[in-house]
């Protein structure tokens, strides 16, 4: 296996490169049995060190592992935050000034793609500069048919200023499947108020049962236009006639004979879950699920909660480190949902740019909040910071001791709460 996926980073590396040098190989030799982890103890794992390297070793020794794997990369601004997002090339060739930084991502990406189970999902933050790119590379890589889609984060309400001519709010999310056996779970579809209630459970009241567009009349489907029956006081819907209660046939407001969505016999069986308003007007209940978390829609292309906004995960880093000792963060909110709505609740999560650890709090609270029991594994490099930078200051001398301090607070917080450092 492993000389299959050396060939494949030689060959993407190629490809992706003006010179064609490739210079990816395995240790082969390396004994790598200390990286054996007991999940049973830990809830999460950190390597320190090139994530590069942790990821050939935790593919020589758990391929197949991961069920989602979320990294925030750099995004190659040219700027020195406290690590450096510099990878630009000479503005030759097609690739342009981001050649280099394709070059850096690519080995790394094709480790996640093995990481990944059947089933896994890849989810990648990123801006406008590098997305072209990366969309490009994740096709090659991951398969342009296993693409599921992008969604659009507002991270600003008044934007950025950097610009001439635009105030940018928003970044990208990419989310890949690793094959076609991959099915996202869904976001919570329990933020909308369930404010009915019956036998059944609490519900609310969701689309017309009334057939709506093509294929819609009666005149195409004449069997499912029969009557119903309806309780304008209760709601209560009936097939069979009763004393008292309105007849209602599938007319919309033009007065055009539609017809139902189930036939006569399905409707007989279901007729419990019908709602008639006031008006005669019959819908769908949608039940709430018994158990929290459990109820769950397609997930939407657009996020804009305020809760994702860099100003809360600014003011979050600066609750638990007394500033804000990291350049980029990202709101535990934020990352919640990808890891809620695209991994079951067992699942194994990779972030191999940890940076100040927020996936595996966000991971924390939610097996807090939902009993649920999802595992981390992180990797953080050993590069020194900058003794320019407030994180220095303060004491912090490499990346990786930033996030064993978020781990460490979570720790303080919680005894039960365990991690473990390679």
């Amino acid at each position: 296996m492993l000389s299959v996926i050396e060939s494949k980073i030689s060959k993407l590396q190629q490809e992706f490169s003006n010179n064609g040098a490739s210079d990816f190989t395995f240790d082969h030799s390396e004994n790598n049995s200390a990286f054996s982890v007991d999940w049973n103890v830990n809830e999460v794992v950190l390597f320190a060190g090139d994530n590069l390297t942790s990821l050939k070793k935790l593919v020589m020794i758990e391929p197949g592992i991961v069920d989602l794997c979320y990294i925030d990369p750099p995004y190659n601004t040219g700027s020195n935050f406290i690590y450096s997002d510099n990878r630009k090339s000479p503005e030759i060739g097609l690739l342009g000034s981001h050649q280099a930084w394709i070059i850096f991502m690519l080995p790394r990406l094709v480790l996640a793609h093995e990481l990944l189970k059947e089933t896994g999902v890849l989810a990648i933050s990123i801006d406008d500069y590098e997305f072209p790119y990366l969309k490009v590379l994740l096709d090659r890589i991951f398969g342009e048919k296993n693409f599921i889609g992008n969604i659009v984060v507002c991270r600003s309400k008044n934007g950025k200023g950097s610009k001439k001519n635009l105030a940018s709010s928003h970044e990208y999310l990419l989310v890949y499947g690793k094959s076609n056996k991959t099915t996202l779970r869904g976001e919570s579809d329990e933020d909308t108020l369930y404010d009915k209630e019956d036998v059944y459970g609490k519900y609310r009241v969701d689309g017309l049962f009334r057939k709506k567009g093509e294929g819609s009349l009666k005149t195409d489907r004449p069997s499912m236009a029969f009557p119903l029956y309806a309780n304008l006081d209760t709601g209560e819907v009936s097939v069979d006639y009763r004393d008292g209660w309105a007849k209602i046939l599938p007319k919309d407001s033009k007065g055009v004979d539609r017809r139902w969505l189930w036939g006569e016999a399905t409707t007989r069986e279901r007729v419990w879950q019908l709602y008639s308003s006031k008006n005669g007007v019959i819908y769908v209940k949608n039940y709430a699920g018994k158990e929290i978390g459990q109820k769950r829609r397609k997930i939407r292309t657009i996020w804009d909660d305020p809760s994702f906004y860099t100003e809360r995960a600014t003011n979050e880093l600066t609750k638990i480190f007394g500033q804000k000792i990291f350049d980029t963060p990202k709101p535990i909110e934020f990352v919640k949902k990808i890891v809620d709505s695209m991994s079951d609740d067992k699942a194994v999560v990779l972030d191999f740019f940890a940076g100040s650890a927020t996936t595996a709090h966000a991971i924390y609270e939610l097996n807090k909040q939902n009993g649920s029991h999802r595992k981390c594994i992180l990797m953080e490099s050993l590069d020194d910071i900058s003794s320019n930078h407030l994180a220095y200051s303060m004491g912090y001398k490499q990346m990786v001791d930033i996030t064993i301090s978020r781990l460490q607070y979570l720790k303080n917080e919680d005894r039960n709460f365990n991690f473990t450092v390679f």
